[in-house]
């Protein structure tokens, strides 16, 4: 699902933008955030979706919780942080406008559509059944922020997003700006999506799907966690595997 192309120029007549985006050789970040020198929390987490890399945060109250919410949502296939530097050259007194997106994804189209319909992240993603239609996948830009964030008041840093946003619609890409407050869960409402991201790297084997799948049969398709979980509860890592499957095999809580 990655983009294979390293270098692509874009050009907005109406605009006067000539674009470029440059992708990392490795495939992972195209830039370490965390130096060591820092004067805020900074950290690095495993994430499978992003090929199973460490990936840096350095924002302990939006960009972490950013990740714990992309790790979960069953629509997000792929993600990753720092994906790309996008330089744009523009007219005016300043030759180029450089931009570091905080994310992109890969997700289902019909994710997407409930984000451009104004759905807050994490309702969109937690909300997202799947329909037996294959996965429609779609490049996302997320430019994460929390609501003190002094960026959210600077007229140029929100003319550069403006920017970025017109040069990603040209090639088919969504960009959306996500807001702690709004966009993410608080512990009490996440208590179940934290759960599944506590136990992602818990091996899951076919037998364990098929024990899910069984319940899931017998109650129509749709079973409480608790139910699923209940299954088998004299094997010591049934519950951490269960809790793995559950959003798969479409467990709700």
């Amino acid at each position: 699902m990655r983009k294979l192309i390293v270098r692509r120029e874009i050009e907005l007549a109406e605009e006067g933008i000539l674009a470029t985006i440059r992708d990392s050789e490795t495939g992972g970040p195209v830039r370490p955030l965390i130096t060591g020198r820092e004067p805020h929390p900074t950290g690095r987490v495993l994430c499978i979706k992003a090929g199973h890399r460490s990936l840096p945060w350095e924002s302990i109250k939006a960009e972490y919780p950013f990740m714990e919410v992309a790790e979960v949502a069953s629509p997000v296939r792929y993600f990753m942080s720092q994906p790309h530097k996008l330089t744009m050259r523009v007219t005016g007194p300043e030759l180029t406008l450089d931009f570091f997106p905080d994310f992109e994804l890969v997700a289902d189209a019909r994710f997407v559509r409930m984000l451009d319909e104004g759905a807050p992240f994490w309702h969109a993603a937690m909300q997202w059944r799947p329909d037996g239609a294959p996965f429609d996948g779609r490049h996302v830009i997320i430019e994460v922020k929390d609501d003190k964030d002094p960026r959210n008041k600077d007229p140029e840093y929100q003319h550069k997003l403006g920017l970025a946003k017109d040069v990603y619609e040209s090639i088919n890409y969504s960009f959306f700006p996500i807001v702690r407050s709004r966009d993410l869960p608080n512990a009490d409402a996440w208590s179940a999506g934290h759960e599944v991201w506590l136990d992602r790297k818990t091996a899951v084997t076919a037998v364990d799907v098929a024990r899910v799948v069984h319940v899931l049969a017998a109650t129509g398709g749709v079973a409480p966690y608790s139910k699923v979980a209940a299954r088998d509860r004299g094997r010591p890592r049934w519950t951490c595997r269960a809790c793995s499957v559950a959003r798969s095999a479409r467990a709700q809580r």
